[in-house]
């Protein structure tokens, strides 16, 4: 018996298409404790947007604070990629003193993180003097 097989050239692009877009997937799954043993202490935020393209690719989910080494002001902040590909997130941490001045810190450089699709990650930095009573976080893509 024999056998013939034909296939149509679309048929074969689309499911190699198919496969290589299953191939560069790089969106993350995440478990975490359903009833979480942590407190964090939340900063309530404001944003100001001046690049919506940017906004659009990442967000803060959430910011908290903590003091370390008695008296050096911690912030941590979790950011997420809303895109399904992965994307490099360009940040810094900048400090502010409880007059509004801004405080100069070796740790004020930009620095990159690289974020697959979904994915949610941590960014801290901690204050390197109890001047720093603020802070601001800053994105570039």
């Amino acid at each position: 018996m024999k056998y013939f097989i034909t296939t149509k050239p679309a048929a074969l692009v689309a499911a190699g298409l198919g496969l290589m877009l299953v191939g560069c997937s790089t969106n993350v799954n995440t478990y975490e404790r359903a009833q979480s043993e942590a407190a964090p202490s939340y900063v309530a935020d404001k944003r100001i947007i001046t690049d919506n393209t940017l906004a659009g690719t990442f967000r803060v989910v959430s910011i908290n604070q903590a003091t370390v080494s008695g008296n050096l002001l911690k912030i941590q902040a979790t950011v997420e990629n809303l895109k399904n590909k992965s994307r490099t997130l360009n940040y810094k941490f900048e400090w502010v003193d409880q007059d509004g001045m801004a405080v100069n810190s070796p740790n004020e450089t930009w620095k990159s993180i690289l974020l697959q699709g979904r994915e949610t990650q941590t960014i801290s930095t901690v204050a390197v003097t109890p001047r720093a009573a603020d802070f601001r976080l800053k994105f570039r893509e």
